[in-house]
């Protein structure tokens, strides 16, 4: 009888290349954070593109190496949170973005939370990223710089990435009732289909 394969460790299964570059964009995140704060702005749009270019990067990466974990499907929506949430308050505090905006923004993932900690508490999976979430957060990484850039500058340009940012947050709260009504499907089969 052959002997059987001892399991995997858990940290062979999630010291992914893709979980490392999650957590990457987790460290920029404070980066950021730090520059924005000290009026550093060059360096501190240069870490928010870096961020958010390892947002595509990491979930490219797990599919392309087949490196998806139960650790990055909960990581990677984390990090895309924590991100937007550092960005919008920072941009907040510094009155290149509406405190409506950030409202909205906040709102909505505060009830994403809400509904991930249920879920987890009757041990069902996290929900699927969908085209449209991914597509609202892309949205966001694109117009939330864009109003950073043109503030002071070019006010034309910070009225579209106004507008730009408020579409976004429009697709964002659409991707919130997508992953609702996932958890929702999986409160009744136990099953979660985007």
């Amino acid at each position: 009888m052959a002997p059987e394969n001892p399991p995997a460790s858990w940290w062979r299964l999630n010291a992914t290349l893709p979980n490392l570059i999650t957590l990457a964009r987790m460290a920029l995140m404070v980066v950021f954070v730090v520059l924005l704060a000290s009026h550093e702005d060059a360096w501190a749009i240069t870490a928010l593109a870096v961020a958010g270019t390892t947002d595509f990067l990491d979930g490219y990466l797990a599919r392309r190496l087949d490196q998806t974990s139960e650790l990055g499907r909960m990581l990677d929506p984390a990090a895309d949170r924590l991100l937007t949430v550092a960005v919008v308050v920072g941009l907040a505090w510094r009155d290149i973005v509406p405190w409506w905006l950030v409202a909205v923004l906040l709102v909505r993932d505060a009830v994403m939370a809400v509904a991930l900690l249920s879920l987890a508490r009757r041990r069902l999976p996290t929900p699927v990223v969908t085209f449209l979430g991914k597509s609202a957060t892309a949205a966001l990484y694109v117009f939330l710089p864009l109003l950073y850039l043109a503030f002071d500058r070019w006010d034309g340009l910070h009225t579209f990435a106004l507008w730009g940012a408020a579409a976004a947050a429009v697709a964002y709260w659409g991707s919130a009732v997508q992953y609702l009504a996932q958890a929702r499907r999986a409160g009744s089969d136990g099953v979660l289909t985007p």
